[in-house]
């Protein structure tokens, strides 16, 4: 069974929009931050990941389905996990829910696809040995 990593965030009240909802456009932030917190837990280090030499690895896609409404004060379980290692790239899901009186509630479901670079040529590389070590528990469907 695959491993996932899990974490409790809070929406801020500075997350919100006028409708006391969380801003579309911030899903994509706490998603990042969630994942910062992931990769240590993979046996990479933060500077692996951000502040490698020879590569980078930037979000070349993503993808947000809203299921339920988030708001302001309110605590949320975030899962996250791997879908698909390929040659240059990973798929990383994040899902976000939050328990209730009848069991959770999925409230979205962000998905990315992180681009292992070159970091001087900006052309694709294979996505590292250690990554792929790294990541491969947390891999779906395996």
């Amino acid at each position: 069974m695959a491993k996932k990593f899990e974490k409790q965030i809070q929406i801020k009240f500075r997350e919100a929009d006028p409708a006391g909802i969380l801003f579309f456009g911030n899903i994509l932030a706490l998603t990042h931050d969630v994942f910062e917190d992931f990769i240590p837990t993979t046996g990479l280090t933060w500077a692996d990941y951000f502040q490698a030499k020879e590569y980078i690895a930037p979000i070349r896609h993503a993808e947000v389905d809203f299921l339920s409404p988030f708001r302001p004060g309110e605590k949320y379980d975030v899962a996250v996990s791997i879908l698909k290692i390929g040659d240059s790239s990973f798929q990383a899901k994040a899902v976000f829910s939050q328990a209730s009186s009848k069991g959770p509630r999925l409230n979205a479901e962000v998905k990315t696809v992180h681009t292992f670079l070159d970091s001087k040529t900006f052309q694709k590389i294979s996505v590292p040995e250690k990554f792929r070590h790294a990541l491969a528990p947390y891999l779906e469907n395996t």
